[in-house]
């Protein structure tokens, strides 16, 4: 079989970011969906409390959001074979996040894409770090690309 997708089109060191300020209410919805119910995540005055001294943004929501940058690098589909993710900062309800995806290797025979995460809050800091393996051979209900 050969590949077009992605040795053909990505390169290693080409990248995506996906940004987004992270609010109340995109907590609140992800906790619902999720039935992470923490109240680090859902009661301002429990996070003033504790010893984080705010509100936090659940860790799988920043994965999740790395998902995004996965998505705009590897347009149209693909496929995580494989994800690994390290916080390093908690982040604040309220804070923007930006999550970048990089291609770091590409295996041509297997058709799947390794990728770097990362994400940083407003300031710059490093909120948590991260690497995919991607399978990008199969799209669209099992159509091979």
């Amino acid at each position: 079989m050969e590949m077009s997708y992605p040795p053909k089109i990505l390169h290693v060191g080409d990248f995506a970011l996906f940004p987004k300020t992270v609010s109340a209410s995109d907590v609140t919805l992800f906790a619902g969906v999720s039935g992470d119910m923490n109240p680090l995540y859902l009661n301002e005055t429990y996070g003033q409390h504790s010893s984080y001294k705010m509100r936090l943004v659940p860790p799988m929501l920043i994965a999740s959001m790395m998902g995004g940058a996965v998505n705009r690098l590897l347009r149209p589909s693909s496929c995580p074979v494989e994800r690994r993710f390290s916080v390093r900062k908690p982040m604040q309800v309220g804070d923007t996040l930006t999550t970048r995806a990089e291609v770091r290797e590409i295996d041509e025979e297997k058709g799947q894409v390794r990728v770097e995460l990362t994400a940083y809050n407003a300031a710059g800091e490093l909120v948590m770090q991260g690497e995919s393996v991607e399978d990008v051979r199969m799209c669209r209900g099992g159509e091979e690309r």
